[in-house]
This record gives C-alpha cells, sequence and structure tokens, in this order.
C-alpha cells in the first residue's frame, strides 16, 4: 500500500482515516445515557460556564476537562453533545498522535497505529465517555512525541514537552503512576547494559541539557498552576501534587472500588487482544529490536502490572494499559501487510474485522445497561440506566409548563442535578404541603414522602444505576462462550433503584365505590364493593380489622397504614423502624401484635401512643414470622416460617410453646404462613410448601387437612387466611391471581387476574371480606348472608 505510493495517496489514506475517527466519535454522541461520573463533570463544568464557581478537588481529579468543557459551554451551548465533545475531540486527535510517530516507526506503521487507537473498543467507548482518561492518554503521548523530538535535536520540544505533561498533570492524577511507570521502565531497559554505564550517560545527558530541562519544567508549571488555581484564585492549590498524591494513596490503601488482582486481565483480552498479540508476535518474532519497541513492550507490561497492583479496579483504567502496545500492533500489521504471505494476512484480517464489530456493538449497540436488557458490556461500570433517561425526558416535558417540575431526593440526584439543571427543581424530600408533578427518592424514604403527599400518586420503581460483575461467579466453558458471541451474561445484572411518585390529574379519595364484577357476584356472592388505600399503601399484605380501625402491614412501605372502618387515612404512626412487615392482628384492650418480618421479631404495638415492644423470643429465635392470629381468649399464634413451625403465645407473654416441625406428613410444616383462629380451640394453617390447609389444635392435634391442588406454585407465595366461619375458609394465592374459597372442606379457585386484582392478604369481618391488593389497595367486598358466613372469629376487643 504505502511503497512507492505518492504523497497525494497517503494523505488521502489519513483523509479517510480522520473521517472514520470523526464519524465514530460523533454520531449519537449525546444518545447513551449519562453515568454517575459524567453528570458530575458536566455540572461542575456548567457550573464553571456559568457562574465562574471551580474549585480543584482530588476527588473529581484535574481541572483541565471541566476548563475545555465549560469553553465549549460557552461557544456551543450546553448539551449532552457538547459535554461529551472534548474527549470524542480528544479521541480523534490522537491520530494526530500516530501521525508524528511516522519517523520513528514509518509512514505505514503510523497508519495502522492510527487505524488501531481509531478501532480500539475501549478507547472508543470511552472516547464517547465524559471521562479524562483519553484526554489523559492524549497528554501523555503528546509529550513522548516530544521527546522523541528533542532527542533527535529539536531543541524547542523542550518547551513542547513541558506544556504537554503540564497539561498531563492538569488533566487526571495517574499522570504520577506515568511517571513512576516510565522510571521503571528506564531502570528495566537500562539494566541490559548494566545499571552504571547508562546512569553515568542519562547523567551526563541531562547535565548537557540542564536549561532545557528547566525550561521544560517551567513551562509545565506555568501550564498546570494557573489551571489548578483558577488563574491564581485559590493560590494554596498551587500546591496540588500533595492533595493528589495523599487522597489518591488513601482510596488505594483502603481499596474504595475493590476488585480481584485479576481485574483488568479478561477484559484486556476479551476487548483488545489484537494489539496485545500484535505486539508481542512482533516482539518475539524480531531478531533486532529497536529500542523504542523495547521501551513501549516494557512500559505496557509494567503499565498491566501496576494496575493490577493498584487498589482502584474500574474499567476505564484499562485505557492506560492499552496504549503503549498500538504503535507496536501498528508496526506489526505494517509488516503483515506489507508482505505477500497470505496467512498472516487473513489472520490479521479476520482479526481487525472482530475489533471493529466488537468497538461497534459496545459503543452503539450495547453502550446501556438495565436489568430489563438481556445485553452487557464487561467494560460498563454502574452506568445510569436508560429509564432514568426516559424519567429525564418525562420531566422535562413537564417542565414547559413552568412551575416547580420535581421533588428529588436521594441517590437520584446524580445524574438528575445535570438533565434537570434549567428545571425549577427542589433538591430534597416535600415540604409538607407540595405537591409536584413528579417525586424521586430512594426505596427506604417513600415511606416518609407518601406521608407528605397524601393521595392520587402512583409509584413505580425504576432501576437508577445498573452492575454486571463477573468475578465471584462460577461459569462453565459454554457460559464464557455465549457470552463472548451474544454478549447475554451468565449471572444477574444487579441495580440500585429509585422510586418515582407521580401526581394524578386529581386528588384520589381514600376510599371509593366500584361496581361488583359478574364474577364476584357469582363466585363469592359480593353484593357491593369499595376500594380502600388508593395513594397511601404500596405493597399491602397482612390485615387486621376491629370494630374501629382497620391496620394494614405494608411491605412496600415497611410500615403499618391505619384506617377507620370507613376507609379515611388516619395519621398513626408507631415509633419502631419496621423492615418489610407482613402481617398484623388485633389483641385484647385493642393493642396491635406486628410480625416485623426481617427484623426478625414480633412486636405489640399500641396505636394511640405510637409504643411498641417485643414479644418473647422462641428458642432458636425467629427467622422471617409472617403471620399472626389472635384467638378470642387472646392466644397469639405465629407463623415461624423459616423455622418452619407456629408458635403459640399466652395473652401477656406468660407462657410460650411452639407446635409443628419440618415434614410433609400431618401435624407437619414446609413454609407455614397464613394463620386464622376457627374459634377458640383450632387454627387454620397455610402450608405453603405442601400445598395444603392444615386445621390444628393449640397443641398441634391434627384436625384435618385440605389440599389445595395447583396453589403456591413456589414457597414464597406467602399466602393469608381467614376464616368467615366454621365451614368457609378463605386464603389468598398471590402468584396465580386467585382466592382460594373452601366450603365444608371443599376448596374452590376463584382467579381475580381478569379483574386487575392480585390478592395477598385477607380478612373478616362480618358481613365484609377484605382483600388486601398488591396495586396498591385494599378491596372492601359485601357479601350476601349465607349459612357458611357465621361470624366465627370476632376481634378480642375494640380498638379505642
Amino acid at each position: 500500500m504505502w511503497e512507492g505510493s505518492t504523497s497525494r495517496r497517503r494523505l488521502l489514506a489519513w483523509a479517510a482515516l480522520l473521517a472514520l475517527s470523526l464519524g465514530l466519535h460523533l454520531w449519537r454522541l449525546g444518545e447513551r445515557s449519562f453515568h454517575h461520573d459524567e453528570a458530575i463533570h458536566a455540572s461542575l463544568s456548567f457550573n464553571l460556564a456559568r457562574q465562574g464557581e471551580y474549585r480543584y478537588d482530588p476527588t473529581y481529579h484535574g481541572p483541565l476537562l471541566y476548563a475545555l468543557t465549560a469553553a465549549g459551554f460557552t461557544v456551543l451551548g450546553d448539551s449532552d453533545f457538547t459535554a461529551r465533545l472534548p474527549i470524542a475531540l480528544a479521541g480523534v486527535l490522537l491520530l494526530g498522535v500516530a501521525w508524528s510517530l511516522r519517523r520513528e516507526i514509518g509512514e505505514a506503521a503510523a497508519w495502522w497505529t492510527g487505524l488501531l487507537v481509531t478501532l480500539s473498543p475501549v478507547f472508543l467507548y470511552y472516547g464517547r465517555f465524559l471521562r479524562m482518561d483519553v484526554l489523559a492518554v492524549l497528554m501523555v503521548t503528546a509529550a513522548l512525541v516530544a521527546f522523541l523530538r528533542l532527542v533527535h535535536g529539536a531543541s524547542r520540544s523542550w518547551v513542547w514537552l513541558g506544556v504537554w505533561a503540564g497539561l498531563a498533570f492538569a488533566t487526571k492524577e495517574t499522570a504520577y503512576v506515568t511517571v513512576v511507570l516510565l522510571g521503571l521502565t528506564t531502570v528495566v531497559v537500562a539494566a541490559r547494559k548494566g545499571l552504571v554505564e547508562p546512569a553515568s550517560e542519562g547523567g551526563r545527558w541531562l547535565l548537557e541539557h540542564r536549561w532545557g530541562v528547566a525550561a521544560s519544567l517551567l513551562a509545565a508549571v506555568a501550564v498546570a498552576v494557573p489551571l489548578y488555581t483558577v488563574l491564581f484564585r485559590w493560590p494554596s492549590d498551587a500546591l496540588f501534587p500533595i492533595k493528589a498524591v495523599s487522597y489518591w494513596w488513601h482510596q488505594h490503601s483502603i481499596e474504595r472500588v475493590r476488585g480481584p488482582w485479576w481485574y483488568h486481565l479478561p477484559r484486556l483480552v476479551q476487548y483488545e487482544l489484537l494489539p496485545l498479540a500484535a505486539a508481542a508476535v512482533l516482539m518475539l518474532r524480531r531478531r533486532k529490536r529497536r529500542s523504542l519497541e523495547i521501551f513501549l513492550f516494557t512500559f505496557g507490561a509494567l503499565s498491566i502490572a501496576m494496575y493490577c497492583y493498584l487498589g482502584e479496579k474500574v474499567p476505564w483504567l484499562e485505557v492506560h494499559q492499552v496504549w503503549p502496545f498500538i504503535p507496536l500492533a501498528g508496526i506489526e500489521l505494517a509488516e503483515v501487510f506489507g508482505r505477500p504471505r497470505r496467512w498472516p494476512r487473513m489472520v490479521a484480517t479476520a482479526a481487525l474485522a472482530i475489533t471493529a464489530a466488537t468497538a461497534v456493538t459496545a459503543a452503539f449497540v450495547t453502550d446501556e445497561i438495565s436489568p430489563s436488557l438481556p445485553r452487557v458490556e464487561s467494560l460498563v461500570y454502574v452506568q445510569t440506566c436508560p429509564e432514568v433517561a426516559a424519567l429525564a425526558r418525562e420531566g422535562e416535558r413537564l417542565g414547559k409548563g413552568g412551575g416547580t417540575v420535581a421533588a428529588v431526593s436521594g441517590e437520584a440526584a446524580w445524574p438528575l442535578t445535570w438533565y434537570w439543571r434549567h428545571l425549577d427543581i427542589w433538591w430534597d424530600l416535600p415540604a409538607p404541603g407540595m405537591r409536584p408533578p413528579l417525586v424521586v427518592c430512594d426505596p427506604g424514604q417513600e415511606p416518609e414522602v407518601r406521608s407528605r403527599l397524601g393521595p392520587a400518586y402512583s409509584a413505580r420503581r425504576i432501576p437508577l444505576r445498573a452492575w454486571w460483575v463477573p468475578a465471584g461467579t462460577h461459569p462453565t466453558l459454554r457460559d464464557i462462550l455465549r457470552y463472548l458471541v451474544t454478549r447475554k451474561p451468565w449471572s444477574a445484572i444487579g441495580s440500585t433503584d429509585v422510586v418515582v411518585l407521580e401526581r394524578g390529574a386529581a386528588p384520589a379519595a381514600a376510599v371509593r365505590d366500584v361496581a361488583v364484577p359478574e364474577a364476584l357476584k357469582d363466585r363469592l356472592g359480593v353484593v357491593s364493593a369499595r376500594v380502600i388505600g388508593e395513594g397511601y399503601l404500596r405493597s399491602p399484605r397482612g390485615l387486621a380489622v376491629s370494630t374501629a380501625r382497620m391496620a394494614v402491614a405494608d411491605t412496600g412501605l415497611s410500615r403499618i397504614v391505619f384506617f377507620d372502618r370507613s376507609g379515611a387515612p388516619l395519621g398513626i404512626s408507631l415509633s419502631a423502624q419496621l423492615k418489610e412487615p407482613e402481617d398484623v392482628a388485633w389483641l385484647p384492650g385493642g393493642v396491635l401484635a406486628v410480625a416485623d418480618t426481617w427484623n426478625h421479631r414480633v412486636l405489640v404495638a399500641d396505636p394511640g401512643s405510637g409504643k411498641v415492644r417485643p414479644l418473647p423470643q422462641p428458642d432458636g429465635g425467629w427467622y422471617g414470622p409472617r403471620s399472626v392470629a389472635a384467638s378470642p381468649a387472646g392466644t397469639l399464634a405465629v407463623s415461624d416460617t423459616g423455622n418452619k413451625r407456629i408458635v403459640m403465645i399466652e395473652p401477656g407473654g406468660r407462657r410460650l410453646w411452639t407446635i409443628g416441625e419440618p415434614g410433609s406428613g400431618p401435624g407437619e410444616l414446609d413454609e407455614p404462613v397464613g394463620l386464622a383462629w376457627i374459634g377458640r380451640r383450632r387454627i387454620v394453617v397455610c402450608d405453603t410448601g405442601n400445598h395444603r390447609l392444615q386445621v390444628l389444635s393449640p397443641r398441634g392435634r391434627v384436625e384435618r387437612i385440605v389440599p389445595l391442588p395447583g396453589a403456591w406454585p413456589n414457597l414464597y407465595s406467602r399466602p393469608q387466611v381467614a376464616v368467615l366461619g366454621p365451614r368457609r375458609w378463605v386464603a389468598s394465592d398471590t402468584p396465580n391471581r386467585a382466592l382460594w374459597v373452601v366450603q365444608n372442606g371443599r376448596p374452590e379457585r376463584v382467579d381475580l387476574g381478569e379483574l386487575g386484582i392480585t390478592p395477598s392478604g385477607v380478612a373478616w369481618s362480618d358481613p365484609v371480606l377484605f382483600v388486601a391488593d398488591t396495586q396498591g389497595r385494599v378491596w372492601a367486598l359485601r357479601l350476601a348472608p349465607r349459612p357458611g358466613n357465621a361470624a366465627a372469629t370476632r376481634p378480642a376487643s375494640p380498638a379505642p
């Protein structure tokens, strides 16, 4: 290609390469969701452009990126595209470094180096990403090219060496690592001739060029210090190396972002096998290796070793490991395609095609990550999910109408601080009385948010940031091969989620009458229906109804929500911090038993004062108490689900005993959950794992077993049961979206899925059957009188 070619043909080849690089770096540059770090970098740059506010913080690296991005905002406006533009242009300008190496490695090798850095999957992905790493490599390589120039006698290159070095130190603290690596490489390469003679020669060379060295140092200081001090606004930051080294050495020591020592190796092989393998072939094939080739290969090997050692394990650091091998690979490809041998060309062509396909796929096809997406790239690190970008667009649409668009608290502040920079946003939990169209909060904040907002807000949970961690898993060879071909991971994609609450068109009533579907009339004998708690509930489970109040255990809110008998919400709060409570039951005296499931305890709560106290624990402690039921005499039964037993507690906790043991025989239990008393001396148990109801005496004697074929298809079905009368019971079947009605020992399944009901908890207060619906509401179904509905179990005492 290059032998005997004209200058014009060479320029056309470079022009084609430039066009390819521009296209790959700029096409759809602003479309990928902004990463957490990208949003921070963009926001800091925006503040610098608008208010002139910036101060160096080693957490967010050096000032050069912010200065360049702010300049871009000033000239071109602020957008996702212009925010990433400086890094994209840095990726394109790496071609200039390749062009400048023509004298050192040859015209053809320089062109192939430019092609490899353009098609590098790691360089392309992070060359379209608002982080400093590609920019840092550009500055360091420019400094090294300047050094090569002065070695060949270009004395003016001393100043350029200082300029590029100053910019490298003003970009990212990896410059300090690079200096250490350059020193180690120099020692290793010099050791081939013995250390004494090279050290002596080096000393004489530095002494001979002392004025050039001084000029270079002065140039570096003249460039870096004004950037770090923001034109001397913060003069103490002239000592930036102290802040930089101390902070990042601490991060390395504590391994803030930890990973196995070999974290980078599989990713380098997956994405950058071509330059690594081509560089290795060159070094193995050559008998007479040039000093530059030895230096680059040694530097690359030491770089990989160094980043394996350093405690910060993130994939963008692979940019700093692969770049020394790219010129070596360019030399090898120039020789392969410059010789007439067919097989090396075929292998190299296939490797180039695979590399190009990998780069394009990673940058444009599988560049987003979410638990809802089937494919993932291992170089994607805790990336913002596309669901958040969709939320950002929704906020921008709402913002056209003016006014406060949203209240945002918790983890979602990044990247929403960037996305909603032009909108009126309340950056905290909503103040009492606020009702913005959108509220975004962490899942743990949702109960407090709902209490402040009131009704008429629907909620959904979306992934904020997602990750895939191959380390720590044990894939088969088939899993690995499938992933390499399809990018379908062999383990689950994790995520940090946020809750989005959206205001309805108008405040909804806490209770409303609804038409009774024919299916409920025919199968249950429902004569009227009401819906309670919309806007106040998220994932209701257990229910307890007294003559005055209804208590709802809401696992999604991790709280107990109280309503009066008409369905109006009551502003009652318990003093305890609950964790996914599953069930509640009224006890004598108007106090409430609470199965605080994942705090592994059972509480007694006084709704009047909000005070709570724990009940005694059985031997071995509680493991997932999921249901509580009180007899008319006040004896409390608790399904200790994980321990596969029922715990009986006499009033006041005077005496405690257990019934049942693991198994499938009569009286044995597998994942018992729902409980309800039949009068004073019998209790019905949802024996989930055995797909049956068992009627037991308080001492564990089996009185009846009712199989429920097809019920509760998994151990986590979490059914509840209510006793409508001695011979009529109702049990929930959440996975099947159904109720089981048992009349005189004969079960019948009533499907509710077509009605939009997913039943969880059930409770009976004659003549109303209350059904908790995981859609965030409770159905109050008034049943027609019938013989099987005689009130067998009433609250032991009305709540005050």
